[in-house]
């Protein structure tokens, strides 16, 4: 299920300015956390890939 949700939101400048640094320093947070945990997924299926032997 999703729901949307809109409204306006009327600040000063400078706290304007302080909103849109902090969401782009979560953003680029978030980023670099999926992109760890990617690597670390990638490291582990390479790790743990079956090893077929001769019978």
């Amino acid at each position: 299920m999703f729901a949307g949700l809109q409204f306006k939101l009327e600040l000063r400048k400078e706290a304007k300015e302080k909103l849109i640094k902090l969401m782009r320093k979560q953003s680029s947070a978030i980023r670099m956390a999926y992109n760890m945990l990617k690597e670390l997924e990638k490291e582990k299926t390479k790790n743990h890939t079956p090893k077929y032997t001769k019978d």
